[in-house]
């Protein structure tokens, strides 16, 4: 892999371990996650590919771009991300 497949990997993978990690503490606080992982999974990544092409990057590296990434990856209030991944949740629930 070049560099810029080894970093889009890295960057879904710590996305994809946030979400989990986010899953975990709500299904702790005894709610029930209403959509199977992979679809939650799903959902998280196409926000942040959403998130890269709104923001005008296309192609090899966009992924590392987006600002949802930064959101998600540094530390911002989970609240803020969630909303966002919730929207692209939505958007494709009322499309079908």
């Amino acid at each position: 892999m070049d560099r810029q497949s080894d970093v889009e990997i890295r960057a879904l993978r710590e996305v994809i371990e946030a979400v989990e990690e986010r899953l975990r503490r709500i299904e702790a606080a005894g709610a029930v996650i209403p959509a199977a992982r992979s679809e939650v999974y799903a959902a998280a990544i196409y926000a942040v590919i959403a998130s890269a092409r709104e923001s005008g990057h296309h192609g090899s590296g966009s992924i590392a771009q987006a600002p949802l990434l930064d959101e998600i990856l540094a530390g911002a209030e989970v609240e803020h991300w969630e909303t966002a991944i919730y929207a692209r949740i939505g958007d494709r629930a009322l499309t079908r």
